[in-house]
C-alpha cells in the first residue's frame, strides 16, 4: 500500500520544515534504496506465539517465513517489536524464542512487549530473550539503534518492572519510562555521532501514545534535532495492531501492524470449525500471511519502507465482524503500507 494522503501531507510538511519549500519537498520524494550509505533491516511485531489460542499459523512456519524474507532481502538485521509470545514459562515458547535468537544468516534483536511479562518474572524474561536489561543501544553502518522498555508501573510509591502481568490499567501510573532510562536515553541520543532510530513496543506518537511520560522522550528528540537536524529520524513501534505512518516535527513515526491479527469486540463471523481450532477466534480477525516490513535508511536522508500485503483469512472482514469503531481513524487492515521519502535536513 502507498503512503496515505494524511501521511504524505505530514511528510511534505516535515520535509519543508527541514529546509525545503513545499514544492521542492514534494519533488524530493524519490527512491533511496540504491544509495551506498544505507542500512537495511526487517521489522515485525506482535506475532503472539501461543499454541491453540491465537491464529494457529502464528507459529514456527510464520516465523520462518519472516526470517526467510530477511535473508532474501539481504537485510543487516531483524528486529522484533515485541509481543512475540505470552510469557516464557512454557518449554515450547522458550524454544520458539531460542529459534529466533540463534538464527545464523541475519543478526536478530528484541524489543520487549507487554505480553512478554504476562506469566513471567522480568529477570526470567531478560534471560530467555538474551538481554541484560530491557533497554539498550547498538551502532551499525553509520546509525545508532535505540531500544526502549516502558514496562514499569508505580507500586507502593516506587516504579517497578512488570511482573506476571501484561498491563496495570487500574492504576494511574503504568507503562512508564523510569528516570534512569530517561537519563540514559538523553545521553545516548545527545552524544550520538550517528543518526538515531528508536524502537519501542508502545507508541510514543502524541496522538496515540500510551507511554505515561512519553513527553519526556519527545523532548529529548526535539532537543537533539534542534542541535543537529536529523539526529532522531525514525521511531518504530508495535502494540496497536494497526498500520499507521506519520511525520511530526521532522521525525517519522511508524505503527507496525501485527504480523498475525487484530483484536477487538466479540463476534461469531468465523465458521465453527475454525472457532474450535483457535481459542481466540471470537475476538480476532487474522490474515493469510505473516506481515513484516523491510526498512532502508540512508545517511543522506532516505527513508524507504517496503511493506507487505495479505488478505483476510477465510474472507472474514471487519464489516462481517461488525467492527465499526476506528482507532485514531485507523481500521483493521491485512497489510503494512509502503513509504518512499527523501528528507533534506538543515544544518
Amino acid at each position: 500500500m502507498d503512503i496515505s494522503r494524511r501521511g504524505f501531507v505530514g511528510g511534505i510538511g516535515a520535509l519543508a520544515g527541514a529546509g525545503l519549500s513545499p514544492a521542492a519537498a514534494a519533488a524530493s520524494v524519490a527512491k533511496s534504496a540504491g544509495d551506498a550509505d544505507s542500512v537495511r533491516f526487517l521489522a515485525f511485531a506482535d506475532i503472539h506465539f501461543s499454541h491453540g489460542n491465537f491464529w494457529p499459523n502464528a507459529n514456527r512456519e510464520w516465523l520462518d517465513r519472516i526470517l526467510e524474507r530477511a535473508v532474501a532481502e539481504k537485510t543487516d538485521f531483524i528486529m522484533s517489536l515485541g509481543d512475540m509470545t505470552f510469557g516464557v514459562g512454557r518449554r515450547e515458547v522458550r524454544e520458539y524464542v531460542r529459534r529466533y535468537n540463534e538464527f545464523k544468516p541475519v543478526k536478530t534483536y528484541h524489543t520487549l512487549g507487554n505480553h512478554e511479562f504476562e506469566t513471567t518474572a522480568p529477570e526470567e524474561v531478560d534471560k530467555v530473550f538474551g538481554l541484560k536489561r530491557g533497554y539498550y543501544s547498538y551502532d551499525l553502518k553509520g546509525f545508532r539503534f535505540i531500544v526502549l522498555d516502558p514496562h514499569y508501573h508505580l507500586k507502593d510509591g516506587r516504579l517497578e518492572r512488570y511482573a506476571k502481568r501484561c498491563s496495570y490499567p487500574e492504576e494511574k501510573v503504568w507503562c512508564v519510562l523510569p528516570p534512569e532510562e530517561i537519563a540514559w536515553l538523553k545521553e545516548t541520543v545527545l552524544d550520538s555521532p550517528y543518526p538515531c532510530v528508536v524502537f519501542i513496543h508502545e507508541s510514543l506518537e502524541p496522538e496515540c501514545g500510551c507511554v505515561y511520560n512519553r513527553s519526556e522522550a519527545l523532548a529529548i528528540f526535539a532537543e537533539a534535532n534542534s542541535r543537529r537536524p536529523g539526529t532522531v529520524r525514525l521511531v518504530v513501534n508495535g502494540h496497536t495492531h494497526k498500520d499507521h505512518f506519520r511525520i511530526l516535527d521532522g521525525v517519522a513515526y511508524l505503527d507496525l501492524n501485527s504480523a498475525s491479527y487484530d483484536i477487538s469486540r466479540k463476534h461469531n463471523a468465523y465458521p465453527e470449525e475454525f472457532r474450535k481450532r483457535c481459542g481466540s477466534a471470537y475476538c480476532i480477525l487474522t490474515w493469510n500471511d505473516p506481515l513484516s516490513a523491510v526498512i532502508t535508511l540512508t545517511r543522506s536522508g532516505g527513508l524507504k519502507i517496503e511493506g507487505a500485503k495479505s488478505s483476510f483469512y477465510l474472507g472474514v472482514t471487519p464489516e462481517m465482524a461488525k467492527w465499526n469503531t476506528l482507532n485514531r481513524g485507523m481500521g483493521t487492515v491485512p497489510w503494512i503500507q509502503s513509504v518512499d521519502l527523501q528528507f533534506a535536513y538543515g544544518t
